[in-house]
């Protein structure tokens, strides 16, 4: 179970930059669908450390799930719908790899156009699907770092008024 101590450890440690930079250094030699698993893994950590620093009525946090956590920073106003959207989408996506053998076929192409800006992005939709699941990991990494930073930020800016 993480702890308000290991919560105030993390954010003496480390800088917002250097704990991206050692998430980013975990995954580099990661696949796409291990990069998603990963970066599933510490977004549900940095829930749980939001959750800790604005609630203190947070009980035990490993009885939880994912989604239960989304839902709690959802309404401690940490998350925004649009970020509350796309985190939903990025842990169906999680669901996805965890638990189908081949997910890949219409699964997670399908999951992934119901990001809001998938149709915004400007990265050319081949009809190689080899080139379209490449095209579709740097959708899904990108709004995934999206929603990471802002995690990160928003961690650390707590803490930094809590220090105050």
């Amino acid at each position: 179970m993480v702890t308000e101590k290991d919560v105030n450890e993390l954010l003496t440690k480390y800088t917002p930059k250097q704990f991206l930079d050692i998430i980013d250094l975990e995954s580099e030699f990661l696949d796409y669908r291990s990069k998603v698993m990963v970066a599933n893994i510490h977004i549900e950590r940095l829930m749980e450390f939001l959750i800790i620093k604005k609630s203190t009525k947070y009980g035990d946090l490993t009885k939880l799930r994912f989604s239960q956590k989304q839902k709690i920073i959802h309404k401690l106003g940490i998350l925004n719908d649009d970020l509350n959207r796309e985190l939903k989408i990025v842990n169906q996506i999680r669901n996805t790899f965890a638990h189908e053998v081949d997910p890949i076929g219409n699964k997670i192409p399908n999951l992934i156009k119901k990001f809001k800006f998938y149709d915004e992005t400007k990265i050319p939709k081949p009809d190689n699907p080899v080139r379209q699941a490449a095209a579709d990991g740097l959708i899904v990494g990108m709004i995934t770092e999206v929603l990471m930073r802002y995690l990160v930020e928003t961690l650390w800016k707590i803490h930094s008024k809590d220090e105050k």
